[in-house]
């Protein structure tokens, strides 16, 4: 009966050992296959961060070329512009500033069309041969001694003798022959370059008729009598207007 019992204590251990064995196998293999299973998911962690990383860097690099490129085309849109400045400002004209920034607009209108008269290429001829004797003075008040008073004087007195030829400054056409008391006859030609020019103190009998087209330097008449300046002597009276304005026949005329 004792014999009986060792053996079956000796196959209970058996089992035991082998339960053991298998249990620790079982652990074994789940640990190893835990490892891969995190060996693999660490992988693809790393390989996902890699390529991430280069995303990023990837996309740095596009930011960083399209910013240079940007920076380039806004040099060039600069450089050009200012190269486009550069060439305008070296072709356009230069303004000289006229007398309209020292003068009223009444006298600054006067100044200003007779510096472009005489600015003009066109020459002219000189209407009498003697000298100026009473200037002109739009701005201020003459004394008038045939008058005896003050007043402006609109023209250019050239002194002349009775029946000296008066000719035309310039060429143009002339739009009126008139008589009164007190200029005698006047004679107005209508120039090319847009000047009214009045030939005052002339004799009845004149050279030219209205609408009569006439060159620089045509007779237009001879002198006579001016009956509102005859105490300053026999002369010829010229004025001259552009834009129903007078100017200075000295210098509209370049009269010296």
């Amino acid at each position: 009966m004792s014999k009986i019992k060792i053996g079956s204590s000796s196959r209970k251990k058996k089992r035991s050992l082998s339960s053991y064995a298998s249990f620790a196998l079982f652990v074994a293999a789940a640990a190893i296959a835990l490892s891969a299973v995190i060996l693999r998911l660490g992988k693809d962690r790393l390989i996902d961060t890699d390529e991430e990383e280069l995303s990023i860097t990837s996309h740095q690099t596009v930011s960083t070329t399209a910013a240079q490129q940007t920076e380039s085309e806004q040099t060039s849109s600069s450089t050009t512009a200012q190269t486009s400045r550069a060439t305008q400002k070296a072709t356009q004209p230069t303004v000289k500033k006229t007398v309209e920034d020292e003068y009223d607009d009444h006298e600054d209108s006067e100044e200003t069309i007779a510096i472009q008269v005489m600015g003009n290429s066109q020459s002219y001829i000189r209407p009498s041969g003697g000298a100026i004797i009473k200037p002109c003075s739009i701005k201020q008040l003459a004394y008038s001694r045939t008058m005896k008073d003050w007043r402006v004087h609109n023209g250019l007195d050239i002194a002349a003798e009775k029946g000296e030829v008066v000719k035309s400054a310039g060429e143009g056409k002339v739009t009126d022959v008139m008589h009164d008391s007190l200029y005698g006859t006047t004679v107005v030609v209508n120039q090319n370059d847009g000047l009214m020019v009045y030939y005052r103190g002339l004799s009845k009998d004149t050279a030219v008729r209205e609408g009569e087209n006439i060159a620089a330097g045509a007779t237009i008449g001879t002198v006579e009598d001016i009956p509102c300046e005859a105490a300053d002597g026999t002369h010829l009276h010229i004025e001259v207007m552009s834009n129903n304005k007078y100017l200075d026949p000295a210098e509209a005329l370049g009269i010296k």
